[in-house]
């Protein structure tokens, strides 16, 4: 269920909110142009790959600006963010080194957040008890 917008509803979840909208609008369009062309590998969709990609990656950074949470989970959250703006627009331009330096800086970011994931979660279990 969407966010309700409400009298204290801040203006950047309103923001976000969008971004979120147009990014699973953007999937939609996305798969259906797929299943039209019969799944061709084609600049179409590597650049319709893109539209929810990126729109995520903004809705993830607005939310995060806006949140109350600790400085530490909103620095997680935009460059989680940037990740994605990273993935998205690298699916904008040709193969190069720019698009290398996108997509290993995208890499890093997901490998380093889930690794905080899993460590956090690692630490709060007594690893003795693990089969």
């Amino acid at each position: 269920m969407l966010p309700r917008a409400t009298s204290g509803y801040p203006p950047i979840y309103a923001l976000s909110t969008l971004f979120f909208i147009l990014a699973l609008a953007g999937v939609v369009v996305l798969v259906a142009t797929d299943v039209l062309h019969h799944y061709d590998v084609s600049l179409l969709h590597q650049h319709l790959d893109s539209v929810p990609l990126t729109m995520i990656g903004l809705s993830c950074i607005t939310m995060h600006l806006g949140s109350n949470c600790n400085r530490a989970e909103k620095l997680k959250g935009v460059f989680l963010g940037i990740a994605f703006l990273l993935w998205g627009g690298e699916q904008l331009i040709p193969p190069s080194r720019l698009a290398t330096f996108m997509d290993e800086g995208a890499v890093a970011i997901f490998v380093i957040d889930v690794s905080f994931v899993i460590w956090s979660r690692l630490s709060l279990r007594d690893l003795s008890s693990v089969p």
